[in-house]
């Protein structure tokens, strides 16, 4: 069965969590917060972690919730931040999007479970 193709919109979506993605200090953000997976961490423990200034990282933060990476809770004085598990999948089925459909680009490494299946099985 053949996956219908991403509206322009979808692809423009993607392009943006990229772009935010894009950035080292993102990149570490996001590291940091997938350790510390599915609670999160308050901004406090985020800049202790990374030694990024107060503006800096409230900076990133919030590019970074705005495209839909993280998400935040607020308890009492304190807002915790965690990565949205289904922006990732969003981002992997993107790339894996055509693995089956005709390059077969990427191919698993074979194990006994799945020897027998290719990527998309």
């Amino acid at each position: 069965m053949e996956k219908a193709p991403l509206s322009t919109s979808s692809v423009e979506s993607i392009a943006e969590i990229f772009s935010a993605l894009g950035q080292v200090s993102r990149l570490q953000i996001v590291r940091l917060l997938l350790a510390a997976y599915p609670k999160g961490l308050p901004a406090g423990e985020i800049q202790k972690e990374l030694g990024i200034s107060a503006p800096t990282l409230s900076h990133h933060l919030d590019k970074l919730r705005q495209v839909g990476v993280l998400q935040t809770e607020k308890d009492r004085q304190w807002i915790w931040y965690s990565v949205r598990s289904e922006t990732l999948k969003q981002l992997m089925e993107f790339l894996y999007a055509e693995c089956c459909t005709r390059n077969h680009v990427v191919v698993l490494e074979e194990s006994a479970d799945n020897s027998d299946q290719d990527c998309c099985a």
